[in-house]
């Protein structure tokens, strides 16, 4: 199946109503975070087996943890498979990050060092996740408030990871937008350095803004910016249109103000090339 054009991410919030109500013309699929949903049985179960009868679903997960120095988690990876095979989930994703040590799932997205030995060991897993999974993967890049100096360029370890690995690029538009502001860095440029060919899907959503002297949060808690709007605006005239998630994971509206949200920044990000940097 070809997913193409507006994606919500699917919260608990509203499950029960897309499960039981008419199909919504007002989005073209759903994002479904695995990890929430695996295992699970009764009326969880039901309801997202009636959301899967009606639309198209890709999948987004929080723990393959492709950055770690630990052994492929084969327990969670084949729970993952048999997901992505039961509700036939061709599109699968998760982020450039680590989210274990030899302790444990650490339940947050790490930021990995971009160093050779770093790369070589990421490309590795990649290649067996996909031979696993027999799907292409994308990884999502990641916000992160700290960095190191003498790593690679972070456009750069994504190109080599890419062009290694044949994996393919989760863009978030937000998280580059947020980076640029709490490193330093001109987000247009970043957009710039990423191989073209590479995006399967984009990812919006809204940020917690104190002001210049202050740390800018991904937060998922708020509207998408206008900051961010014409970034993502600039990434589907480099990229071309691919599909659109939003993301909200705090504050969450109701299904019907967040529907429109999504038209408003599909809108504004595909309806015009005009005015871009």
């Amino acid at each position: 199946m070809i997913i193409q054009g507006r994606g919500l991410g699917l919260r608990r919030e509203f499950a029960s109503s897309l499960a039981n109500g008419p199909i919504r013309n007002d989005f073209d699929f759903l994002e479904v975070v695995p990890d929430n949903w695996m295992g699970l049985g009764g009326e969880s179960l039901e309801q997202l087996d009636a959301i899967a009868d009606k639309y198209p679903l890709v999948a987004h997960s929080l723990s393959l943890s492709i950055g770690d120095a630990q052994p492929l988690d084969m327990n969670y990876l084949s729970a993952v498979k048999t997901f992505l095979d039961t509700y036939d989930i061709a599109i699968y994703s998760d982020h450039v990050s680590m989210s274990r040590d030899s302790c444990g799932y650490l339940y947050e997205l790490i930021p990995v060092r971009r160093t050779q030995a770093s790369l070589q060991l990421m490309v590795d897993k990649i290649k067996a996740v996909q031979d696993y999974l027999s799907r292409r993967i994308a990884l999502e890049n990641i916000s992160y408030y700290y960095d190191e100096e003498g790593q690679m360029a972070e456009t750069e370890f994504i190109a080599r990871l890419i062009d290694a690995s044949s994996c393919g690029l989760l863009l978030d538009v937000n998280n580059a937008y947020v980076n640029s502001r709490n490193h330093g860095f001109d987000p247009y440029t970043f957009i710039d350095a990423l191989p073209t060919d590479a995006v399967t899907y984009f990812h919006v959503a809204g940020h917690l803004d104190n002001g210049p002297q202050e740390r800018v949060l991904d937060t998922h808690g708020t509207d998408v910016s206008a900051a961010v709007l014409n970034l993502g605006a600039y990434a589907v005239h480099r990229f071309g249109e691919q599909p659109i998630v939003l993301e909200r994971d705090n504050n969450i509206p109701s299904l019907d103000e967040l529907c429109e949200e999504l038209r408003s920044i599909h809108e504004a990000m595909t309806g015009s090339t005009r005015n871009l940097q």
